[in-house]
């Protein structure tokens, strides 16, 4: 299974629901194939993703990091976020696929800061609702997508 593919499943393959269960990444011989223009897809698919368990801590009261609604809303502050903001959208800023990958990135971050705020001010079954089903589920399935069919142009592969 390509890395495309790992990334289409892990919404269950389709955009409609994102699975729970956490699939194996693709093996290791994909892995080289990952990375293209200057950005390792794989790496900022796990890395938003990872997002999940950390806002769920903080619904659980079950975590010791320190985060700010203000500097987790922003959407320049990631890894991915400062490859939109620099190399990718030098190289691929008037792409309608890139510009949908920026507007759902961005879209993202408001939603993971609008559950964090939740989480902090006690409103954890609101924030709860959010993190699975809400908002913040769709924002993510959106950046996952648009991650995954980003990787193919920037990767020369097709869809």
């Amino acid at each position: 299974m390509g890395f495309r593919q790992w990334a289409i499943n892990l919404l269950g393959g389709t955009t409609e629901h994102q699975s729970n269960e956490v699939l194996a990444p693709p093996p290791v011989a994909d892995l080289l194939e990952e990375e293209a223009e200057g950005l390792n897809f794989r790496t900022a698919i796990e890395s938003h993703q990872k997002w999940k368990a950390r806002l769920q801590a903080v619904i659980d009261d079950n975590h010791s990091e320190h985060l700010s609604v203000a500097v987790v809303s922003r959407d320049d502050q990631c890894a991915l976020g400062k490859w939109i903001h620099g190399v990718g959208g030098r190289r691929f800023g008037s792409d309608d696929l890139f510009q949908r990958l920026n507007k759902d990135h961005a879209h993202f971050h408001t939603c993971t800061g609008t559950v964090l705020a939740l989480a902090q001010t006690g409103k954890k079954t609101e924030a709860q609702a959010n993190l699975r089903s809400g908002d913040y589920a769709r924002a993510s399935q959106d950046v996952i997508l648009a991650l995954a069919q980003m990787y193919s142009r920037a990767s020369g592969k097709p869809n």
